[in-house]
């Protein structure tokens, strides 16, 4: 797969209180062999530095506990891994490991307490998307059919949206619109958000923290994703326009381009063809 990351301080900050997770693996299955990655976006939140340490610590022990889970004797396995779980049990889990031991970080030590995080957490296994998500992160589905946002955020602008008390091009502008209502590390108990969905040919995943996504529309997001050829140079694209934007906040951005995908129309053909045989 191809990948690509950038994680920017922005135009107004003093800190970077994001933090980005880019990791491949193989992982071996009893259908075989598949590549896999996973891929983290925090934003942090607290005083002090307390929010750069909260996204460090998040994505840290999301990994750790993700590779705890499936790591087989590594000295033997040449870096494999494999697994008979549910990758996206395992990828929950993960990040509810992570809210515990943030929670009783900050309990501990006062230099820590109002700490918290965001997370969105993608785990890609062959054509299989799972996703993990708490805060106003955001992953997305890019290709030239549509964009999709996989996530929703936990904000209270969101909220406002939902009851049909605003637009969605009202809440980017709401004097509020930085209120989220849920992260990891506040309470010692936090409902993790969870998403499988299948890739198709043509698709790229991106995760980004509100510095993007807040800034520049989802509209010119998908245009610059699809208009270049390499993940990385689209990450540094979208974190220059955002900060050319005023850059008001940490910008975080991956992109994800998996290889070897099914093609979604051949798919659909070939249901269609089933279907009609039925008939």
């Amino acid at each position: 797969m191809q990948i690509g990351y950038w994680c920017d301080i922005g135009q107004t900050n003093q800190l970077n209180e994001d933090s980005v997770l880019c990791l491949t693996l193989d992982m071996e299955f009893s259908s075989g062999k598949k590549s896999a990655g996973l891929f983290i976006v925090a934003d942090g939140m607290g005083g002090h530095n307390a929010g750069e340490i909260a996204s460090e610590w998040c994505i840290r022990i999301v990994a750790e506990q993700f590779l705890n889970k499936t790591l087989i004797t590594p000295a033997k396995s040449a870096g494999k891994i494999t697994t008979n779980d549910n990758p996206q049990s395992i990828l929950k889990n993960s990040a509810n490991t992570a809210n515990r031991r943030l929670f009783e970080r900050a309990r501990k030590n006062k230099c820590y307490q109002g700490m918290g995080t965001t997370v969105t957490a993608a785990l890609i296994i062959g054509h299989d998307l799972y996703v993990a998500h708490v805060g106003d992160s955001r992953c997305y589905i890019i290709n030239e059919r549509e964009t999709m946002q996989v996530t929703k955020d936990h904000s209270y602008v969101q909220e406002l949206v939902d009851a049909g008390l605003l637009t969605p091009e009202q809440a980017r502008t709401h004097s509020q619109k930085n209120v989220i209502t849920r992260a990891l590390g506040y309470y010692r108990e936090v409902t993790i958000d969870s998403h499988r969905l299948n890739l198709y040919q043509g698709d790229s995943v991106l995760l980004c923290s509100d510095g993007l996504w807040e800034v520049v529309p989802d509209k010119k997001i998908a245009e610059l994703v699809i208009a270049t050829t390499e993940p990385q140079q689209a990450c540094l694209n979208l974190v220059n326009l955002a900060n050319q934007l005023g850059g008001p906040d940490n910008i975080s951005v991956v992109i994800i381009r998996p290889e070897h995908l099914p093609s979604l129309h051949e798919i659909l053909a070939a249901e269609t063809r089933m279907w009609r045989d039925d008939q």
